[in-house]
């Protein structure tokens, strides 16, 4: 949660059409990201190359980025070629999406308050220098890699695109997909509100969608029903954080297709379920475009992960996604 001081400067925003709801991260809004980062060791190393344990000596450290003209249109045209209904639905509570580099991810997102407790919106932050040079099918695939250590063994290729639109206006669409996916479970009874503490949550079952594969223990903590579950699940840890051996890669996505996650970082926790099961909805049903990762062991391919949304443990997933769409 972001305390702004500066709440006239966010209620503006919500004046100005989505699209151009764009710019430079304010001040802030990385000095908060700065300060959760040094609470949680945030590597900034670990999150550009993914591919290095956690160093505390390392932090990332968020700067402010000034758009180059064609990576904001790449941004603009991510943007308006997404779903008609899907930036209706973002005009109320989406502040902006904003710019930085050295966040400790690809993008985050958070709630924003005023001083006086009202809250204000929905914030996106996107670091660029994790898209300057990757088009759309090699960032889905460093990303998939970034729990791992590197290994010689096993390879993970992911595919988003047709090799027509492997570019990097549509790895920035799906990282937005999966980020508004964050804004529109924000005030919503589909997950609880993530900034209000544990303390406040109610009943599991007063949660349409994290009733499906979770449930609310004593402590109050959020885990996954026992078949929903796996032994390196917990360990998961995408961008930054200790990495887990190469050599697991086949026992996890096998241990995946065994629950109803559409994807792995979505097995990482419940309000990632969401967001990745939202950008993968709206990227392969609504705007019918691949999905597809492949577990390669030298040149032979022994695993195959693809057309989650046709079959039937994503039932229950679609028809609460297609529900919000109804509303639009």
């Amino acid at each position: 949660m972001i305390l702004t001081s500066d709440p006239d400067f966010w209620r503006a925003q919500l004046g100005r059409p989505v699209l151009e709801r764009l710019g430079v991260a304010p001040a802030e809004v990385l000095a908060y990201v700065a300060s959760v980062n040094a609470s949680q060791q945030i590597n900034q190393q670990a999150s550009q190359q993914g591919s290095q344990q956690s160093d505390p000596a390392l932090v990332a450290s968020p700067e402010a980025v000034v758009l180059a003209a064609d990576f904001l249109a790449d941004v603009q045209d991510a943007m308006a070629e997404m779903p008609p209904s899907l930036l209706k639905l973002l005009a109320r509570p989406l502040l902006g999406v904003y710019f930085a580099r050295g966040l400790g991810s690809s993008a985050l997102t958070d709630v924003v308050m005023a001083p006086d407790g009202q809250q204000l919106g929905v914030v996106c932050l996107m670091d660029t220098d994790a898209f300057l040079h990757r088009a759309a099918n090699d960032w889905a695939t460093w990303k998939e890699y970034t729990p791992f250590l590197p290994q010689e063994q096993y390879r993970i290729d992911v595919v988003i695109e047709t090799p027509d639109n492997d570019n990097r206006k549509n790895a920035i669409q799906f990282i937005l997909l999966h980020e508004f996916g964050h804004v529109l479970n924000a005030n919503s009874e589909y997950l609880p509100d993530w900034w209000i503490g544990s303390k406040r949550f109610k009943s599991t079952e007063e949660y349409s969608y994290l009733s499906l594969a979770w449930q609310i223990a004593m402590s109050g903590d959020v885990i996954p029903l026992l078949r929903n579950d796996f032994p390196q699940r917990k360990h998961l840890r995408f961008y930054t954080g200790d990495q887990l051996p190469g050599e697991l890669i086949p026992e996890i996505y096998q241990d995946l297709q065994k629950t109803s996650f559409p994807t792995l970082y979505a097995a990482t926790n419940v309000y990632d379920d969401f967001a990745d099961g939202f950008a993968s909805y709206v990227h392969e049903v609504i705007q019918q475009r691949p999905f597809e990762i492949c577990i390669r062991q030298g040149e032979q391919t022994i695993m195959e992960l693809r057309d989650y949304w046709s079959g039937p443990k994503a039932k229950t997933r679609a028809s609460v996604f297609a529900g919000i769409f109804a509303d639009a």
